[in-house]
């Protein structure tokens, strides 16, 4: 075939009736820049959408659709024109856009848009499907002709949906896809307009790739990029949230003192009207980092007088039980401690929050000893033991419980041992994105 399809190979195309040599014809020449023939095939298809209706999003097409992307990535990475069937020639993609969520009368930046829009929204509830859509944007984005919309508008666009995927295989546990989208992502930032919100995003979702790896410092350094950038633009809110990010990573690396700060600074910052939730996720960390930090009386007056506001669903009134307790045990308080601490973990259990449970469990160890039973001690150490292990917990947790079980068997072991595991045993599960505190996300 030279030069531009005819209308009749469009046509079959978009049915899906094309041979498989033909089509691979197509596809070829619409990742050279066409736009007119891309453009022609979308009316096609969505005229097929409307006569048909869209096409279920069965796991089959889904998987389908995951295969072709990842053939499809490789040749955007090299730079080369596809020699084998793309993502657009497993059939009708209007299951896509059903999928996305997106009018089908979109087209160019509005529809890359969109679906980057689309995306963002799955990220806690289907994060499989944003990383389908936020693959999509990348094709999408990928073939935008740079003389219709411009070069650096387009380079834009392209970062934000490289961008956007990074952190979406960062969410689904794939680290080093989203490492080779961000790297992908910052290729492409220098050759845009300098959007400064995009650089912000970008480090923003490096940070979180970082903290993920467990590698808190960088974690830090790429939000300290972002503190700077808000800064600079005037814009107190999102410095703030950037500040309770920082928080967040410092409370992940054990300073919780820093951690502290750091979230009292961003709330001071925050336009309450603008997030209010993000304004809840900050007075949630800092009271865990008032406690954590051992501050009982100042976390008790926090909790207090924020109650109303913390406990906006069952899930957090438990956090909040168990943190009363920790907050009583911290206090002396301990007949209260044991009552609200065995609560809170019968509870956890009754709810299926199983790491919860676990963890308090450690809790009550550390109580038992301050109670002198250090058999009930054992009995508790080897349960979070036994739970943990059920529940897949990293090695690192395994092997701290286990030591701390043999060295209760052995000997006494001072309280404070006890509560620095259960502080350690606490951030190793928010490593693997378990049993996370409440607002920690």
């Amino acid at each position: 075939m030279e030069g531009h399809p005819t209308p009749q190979e469009l046509r079959a195309f978009a049915e899906g009736e094309l041979p498989k040599e033909r089509a691979r014809t197509v596809v070829a020449h619409f990742l050279r820049g066409c736009a007119s023939c891309r453009a022609e095939t979308a009316a096609l298809l969505n005229l097929i959408r409307i006569r048909r209706g869209p096409r279920e999003a069965t796991p089959e097409r889904l998987q389908a659709y995951d295969e072709a992307f990842d053939r499809v990535y490789e040749i955007l990475r090299a730079g080369r024109i596809p020699e084998t069937p793309t993502a657009f020639e497993t059939g009708n993609p209007a299951w896509l856009h059903a999928l996305a969520g997106v009018s089908p009368g979109l087209h160019g930046p509005e529809l890359v848009e969109a679906l980057l829009a689309r995306a963002w929204s799955l990220r806690h509830e289907r994060p499989a499907d944003m990383a389908r859509i936020s693959r999509l944007a990348v094709l999408t984005a990928g073939g935008l002709s740079t003389e219709t919309w411009g070069g650096r508008p387009v380079a834009d666009l392209s970062c934000a949906a490289w961008s956007c995927l990074g952190n979406a295989c960062r969410i689904t546990g794939d680290l080093d896809q989203a490492q080779d989208a961000l790297d992908h992502a910052a290729a492409l930032l220098d050759a845009g307009t300098g959007d400064p919100l995009l650089r912000a995003r970008l480090y923003d979702f490096q940070a979180s790739l970082e903290s993920t790896r467990g590698r808190y410092d960088r974690a830090l350094t790429a939000l300290d990029v972002v503190v700077e950038i808000h800064r600079e633009r005037g814009d107190q809110h999102l410095e703030g949230r950037a500040l309770i990010s920082k928080g967040l990573q410092a409370g992940y690396a054990g300073r919780t003192r820093q951690a502290l700060r750091l979230t009292r600074e961003g709330l001071a910052l925050i336009d309450e009207e603008r997030e209010p939730d993000l304004v809840l996720t900050g007075l949630q960390n800092q009271l865990w980092f008032q406690v954590e930090s051992g501050r009982p009386r100042e976390a008790q007056r926090f909790l207090e007088a924020h109650r109303d506001r913390l406990a906006t669903g069952e899930t957090q009134r438990l956090d909040l039980l168990w943190l009363e307790g920790r907050i009583a045990a911290a206090l002396n308080r301990l007949t209260l401690a044991q009552s609200l601490l065995d609560e809170a973990y019968q509870s956890f259990e009754l709810a299926g929050f199983a790491h919860k449970a676990a963890n308090v469990s450690i809790d009550l160890a550390a109580l038992a000893l301050r109670l002198d039973q250090p058999a009930k001690a054992r009995a508790l150490i080897r349960s979070a033991e036994d739970a943990f292990r059920d529940l897949d917990a990293p090695k690192s947790t395994l092997v701290a419980l286990s030591f701390l079980h043999r060295r209760l068997t052995e000997k006494q072991v001072p309280v404070h041992l006890v509560l620095r595991l259960a502080d350690l045993v606490r951030r190793t599960q928010m490593e693997a994105g378990r049993g996370m505190e409440p607002g920690w996300a």
